[in-house]
């Protein structure tokens, strides 16, 4: 469980593959205390686990699934990683729930400077729309932020220049891929509504009987 609050950017300076798996090695010097072997550190928002770690760097495990469900995919050496290690539940919940669990990966589709403010636009799939709401929350790699606007198709976020200075956000350019993961408490919501819909329209009615011959 994380908080959305990055804690340092990381530099992937090493990338292995075997059997099927994938391991970064990336360097950082910030959250490298109190740490052991098996944590988990949610990596440009996906939530990770540590197989090994020096005073300068960390080497994180990817399996086949998470490469193919995130923007694992396009790491490569040079790749800033947003970096945070799990919540401590006697710490202040700063940002919101995160889990490190990609819903989506989605595409900025522009970048544009208001008033000082720099605001990312992400498409939204037709799949997640019920997903944000107005002055919602969203992880976007892995960065707790709050939904600035909604379209159809897209959505908006605005960036603080803290947000700017501490994250990879203010490196992102039209076309690239973020990691979505979607507010918990709206994703649990949305199951229970579909379920009750789902349980209701399998119950036998006269209009269900008439409909069938009976």
């Amino acid at each position: 469980m994380f908080t959305g609050i990055i804690e340092e950017v990381g530099i992937v300076k090493q990338v292995v593959s075997q059997g099927g798996k994938k391991y970064f090695t990336i360097s950082c010097r910030k959250i490298n205390e109190d740490l052991k072997i098996g944590d988990s550190i949610a990596c440009n928002g996906i939530c990770l686990t540590l197989t090994n770690f020096t005073s300068a760097s960390i080497t994180m495990e990817t399996m086949n699934e998470t490469i193919n469900k995130s923007t694992v995919k396009e790491w490569q050496t040079t790749s800033r990683i947003n970096l945070e290690r799990a919540l401590k539940f006697n710490s202040r919940l700063d940002g919101h729930i995160v889990q490190g669990h990609v819903d989506t990966v989605a595409t900025i589709l522009s970048v544009k400077e208001f008033n000082h403010t720099r605001y990312l636009e992400i498409n939204l799939s037709p799949d997640h729309t019920e997903l944000v709401v107005p002055q919602g929350s969203i992880a976007v790699n892995g960065v707790s932020l709050t939904l600035a606007q909604i379209e159809r198709n897209s959505f908006q976020v605005a960036l603080i220049s803290l947000t700017e200075d501490l994250t990879n956000l203010s490196l992102l350019k039209t076309g690239d891929s973020v990691n979505l993961e979607f507010d918990l408490i709206g994703k649990y919501i949305l199951r229970q509504n579909s379920l009750k819909t789902s349980q209701s329209s399998s119950k036998i009615t006269k209009a269900w009987l008439n409909e069938h011959g009976f």
